[in-house]
């Protein structure tokens, strides 16, 4: 069996060993934002802003999976783009694209969004915001996942990559790829294992281990709950 990893570009270059840094901080400050209400009210609807992008026609279904964030099916989101934020929005987020997919108000076209113009989006609970790679490495340009704010701050990038497999036939599937990151002190931390989160916490590294060990969290089991957790943990030490 011959497997053949097709990364898209832009998510591959986080696969870099090591763990780099930069000395920018912080994002650029974010745009005025105008809250535009209901993306689907009838006086808006058509004119909307929102509806600036390229028809996103999807995959083969032959593909094992799905190329989007949790589920396949239109979700309710919200999402600032152009300037403006919109609620209440049948959305998707493509990972294979990292571009931000919404419904057409004809109710069956979708959209894929323009990149530069989406400053941040929630979906599922989960808040994004698109950081940019003026900030150096190891930022790349793309969107985020926020998954804990306090004195640090942990995000995800999120991603997938279509796998091939021959075996009778070429086999293809979606395959995830989360990379973590930890934004200490105006800085950006890529957290590529156990070692790492710990170097990154030196001065509270012993209390943050046995905190993980009392409570049975395991980095392997779970990289992104052990971050999560011992970075909130690492922050209720240094109040």
């Amino acid at each position: 069996m011959v497997k053949y990893a097709l990364p898209v570009i832009c998510f591959a270059a986080f696969l870099q060993p090591g763990m780099a840094q930069n000395n920018i901080s912080g994002p650029a400050a974010l745009p005025t934002i105008v809250n535009a209400g209901n993306v689907y009210n009838p006086f808006i609807e058509k004119q909307s802003r929102l509806y600036n992008g390229i028809e996103h026609l999807g995959y083969a279904f032959k593909i094992k999976g799905h190329a989007y964030f949790l589920q396949r099916e239109l979700q309710t989101g919200s999402v600032v783009y152009d300037g403006l934020e919109f609620v209440n929005v049948p959305m998707l987020y493509d990972l294979l694209k990292d571009q931000v997919v919404v419904q057409h108000f004809n109710g069956f076209t979708k959209i894929g969004l323009v990149h530069e113009k989406v400053t941040a989006f929630t979906l599922n609970g989960h808040h994004f915001i698109r950081l940019d790679s003026l900030l150096g490495p190891p930022i790349i340009t793309g969107y985020y996942d926020e998954v804990y704010t306090g004195r640090l701050k942990v995000l995800v990038k999120r991603g997938k990559y279509i796998e091939e497999t021959i075996k009778d036939e070429l086999e293809r599937e979606f395959i995830q790829k989360d990379l973590f990151f930890i934004q200490k002190e105006g800085t950006y931390y890529a957290i590529k294992n156990y070692k790492g989160l710990l170097a990154l916490l030196k001065d509270r590294s012993k209390e943050v281990r046995q905190y993980l060990r009392k409570n049975r969290i395991k980095y392997r089991k779970g990289p992104e709950n052990a971050i999560v957790k011992a970075t909130a943990y690492y922050d209720s030490l240094n109040k």
